[in-house]
């Protein structure tokens, strides 16, 4: 069953949705950016600091594509919601989101960076276990990994960049 989780991991790499499929996966992700924007301002780890060095912003956006975007992307919609989903959809979604949001503590109190308590912070669950709901949908949705990886990296950046969120 695991491989047939990484064909259909393999095959949502190799779908572009077409614009409307875009536009339907925005619509989903605009409003739950706004309620995360809101989680990380309550809870203190968003704030306007933007980045001032370019270098830094550039090198963070390609680290941030790679990961966390496109490798989590990769494990949780990708081949762990693929291989849940062969037993239940309804459940495998639900179970993919909640280690998705399990998986950033686990980083924090074993190899994360010395920032990553952040990680532990309720605001933070909250957010990650609603954006994990959110990107799962799409992923169902738009049958592509492509928008969730892109939402994934652009939140992550515009967090990184503009927002207060640390850099190593």
């Amino acid at each position: 069953m695991l491989t047939v989780a990484v064909k259909q991991t393999w095959r949502a790499l190799k779908i572009w949705p077409d614009a409307g499929r875009w536009k339907a996966a925005l619509g989903i992700a605009l409003p739950a950016a706004a309620i995360i924007a809101l989680s990380g301002y309550l809870g203190g780890w968003v704030r306007f600091d933007p980045v001032g060095d370019i270098k830094s912003a550039l090198i963070g956006a390609i680290v941030l594509f790679l990961f966390p975007a496109l490798a989590e992307e990769l494990v949780f919609r990708g081949v762990l919601l693929s291989w849940f989903a062969t037993f239940s959809q309804r459940w495998g979604s639900w179970l993919s989101a909640i280690l998705f949001m399990l998986w950033h503590p686990f980083q924090a109190l074993t190899f994360g960076p010395p920032w990553s308590a952040i990680f532990l912070q309720p605001s933070f669950l909250f957010a990650t276990f609603l954006l994990g709901i959110v990107l799962t949908h799409i992923r169902i949705v738009t049958q592509s990994l492509w928008p969730v990886v892109a939402i994934h990296w652009i939140l992550a950046l515009a967090w990184k960049l503009f927002f207060g969120g640390p850099f190593y």
